[in-house]
């Protein structure tokens, strides 16, 4: 009874309701209720999808000229952007000599962005197309682009990115090989940005600098120094040479003046050379008048630039380098890793003496004096007092049981490290000056000695078999 009764209540209410009555809709009369049938088309216009290329055109597989692979070098898309540059690699293979005389601002300049790419493998591959475009052209085509070079290369090596600042080392690698000599009038600019890869400023304490540790990267601290002091002594190696190549210039191009009194000179008109063809470049003149930033390093900024880079060289090794040893007969056995990193200190300090010797003679007493007094002590103290040096040989020695495996270590005479250390110290001795003499510890002549002599008997004793 219950069930039924709702039904009749809702019954009810539902009549209770007050219904609305629908409004008629009025029918169009006849003639106007017929659909039109006409249609409205409109084009569709897509430009710029299917260009005209001129025969003579270079293009890529994908019919792409060389504008549209540059566009494409900037594309959002890491896959766009890898493809196009191995079609741009393809092109040169196939036209170099077309592209680089036309397009070589353009294309160094997409090429170079790409250094500073987030894209490991885009990097990898931009590189390679740049050691190719160097590797075509000449130092003289060249010149009005280096400004473009040194400044991706000083962005990817100041990058916030440390891959991007590790693969920077593989980029200069490919500018010292081809363009040494423009790495070294670039030098001032360049220098600066090896001290920011391995130390930072530290003002708390005192002022200077301090060596950073990478604990988010793949290669330890130690390794990533040794790289960076690699690619600074292939640098200091470009200096030098662009160094000895500029001085003896100046010596060949120098005119003798004969003084007959104080007043009267005569510049003699004939000299003793081979007359031969010379070809003026306007280009390169112009070039290097306007290169007063670009020229290498003098004596001022050699100083500033070594001062401090000797104590962060000497920080590094003492982090790697074994407890001060008690019989000093006995050598300094390190691991090979630090044997590594003292074969590139001793390297850099070798370049910076070689450096100081081929400077002018004011330039080079004052800033020899300056080096001696600054860090010769500093250098008998963390390098030569634990001369000479061996390094551990890991032998991995296999058995038959697994639990048998071990390593033997052995080690290994680190010959040009501890030769490069006894020619640094007679380098340091070498001036005979008395307040430098009296400091000289006769001690440690004497070690250099017996030490090339041992050297020489053993090597006279290996030929004699």
């Amino acid at each position: 009874m219950a069930k039924g009764h709702k039904h009749l209540k809702h019954l009810k209410s539902e009549k209770a309701k007050v219904k609305l009555k629908a409004k008629k809709s009025k029918l169009l009369p006849k003639g106007l209720n017929v659909s039109d049938k006409s249609i409205k088309i409109k084009k569709i216009m897509i430009h710029n999808q299917f260009k005209q290329y001129n025969e003579t055109e270079i293009v890529s597989k994908r019919k792409l000229n060389i504008k549209d692979l540059l566009v494409r070098l900037q594309h959002h898309n890491s896959t766009v952007r890898q493809e196009t540059v191995k079609e741009l690699k393809d092109i040169l293979l196939q036209h170099p000599l077309e592209i680089l005389s036309s397009q070589l601002n353009p294309v160094l300049q997409g090429i170079s962005a790409l250094s500073c790419d987030k894209e490991k493998d885009i990097r990898k591959d931009s590189l390679k197309v740049l050691n190719y475009i160097l590797n075509s052209i000449s130092n003289e085509q060249l010149i009005p682009f280096c400004d473009v070079l040194i400044t991706y290369l000083r962005c990817a090596m100041t990058h916030i990115d440390l891959n991007i600042k590790e693969d920077s080392l593989l980029f200069l690698d490919i500018l010292i090989q081809h363009c040494n000599s423009i790495i070294a009038k670039y030098s001032h600019k360049i220098l600066p940005n090896f001290l920011d890869m391995i130390s930072r400023m530290h003002i708390e304490m005192k002022p200077g600098r301090r060596l950073i540790t990478t604990l988010n990267s793949k290669n330890t601290s130690v390794k990533w120094r040794i790289k960076v002091l690699e690619r600074l002594g292939n640098m200091l190696v470009s200096i030098i040479n662009y160094k000895k190549i500029e001085k003896a210039q100046r010596h060949t191009s120098a005119v003798k003046v004969i003084c007959i009194d104080k007043e009267t000179k005569y510049v003699p008109f004939y000299r003793q050379i081979d007359i031969q063809d010379y070809k003026i470049n306007f280009e390169s003149i112009v070039n290097l008048k306007n290169d007063t930033n670009g020229k290498s390093l003098d004596a001022t900024e050699l100083i500033k630039y070594i001062s401090v880079l000797m104590p962060l060289m000497f920080d590094s090794w003492i982090e790697v380098c074994p407890e001060e040893r008690n019989n000093k007969i006995s050598e300094t056995i390190v691991s090979s890793e630090a044997s590594i990193l003292l074969k590139h200190i001793v390297v850099i300090i070798q370049l910076i003496t070689e450096y100081i010797d081929i400077l002018d003679n004011n330039d080079h007493i004052n800033t020899k004096m300056w080096f001696i007094d600054s860090f010769q002590s500093v250098y008998a103290k963390k390098v030569f007092s634990k001369f000479p040096y061996t390094k551990t040989k890991t032998v991995e020695k296999f058995r038959k049981r697994q639990e048998d495996f071990s390593t033997l270590e052995m080690t290994e005479k680190c010959l040009e490290q501890n030769l490069g250390i006894c020619q640094i110290y007679t380098w340091f001795t070498s001036m005979n000056i008395n307040h430098i003499t009296n400091k000289l510890d006769k001690a440690y002549c004497q070690y250099v000695m017996d030490y090339i002599y041992g050297i020489q008997n053993i090597f006279i004793s290996v030929l004699s078999l």
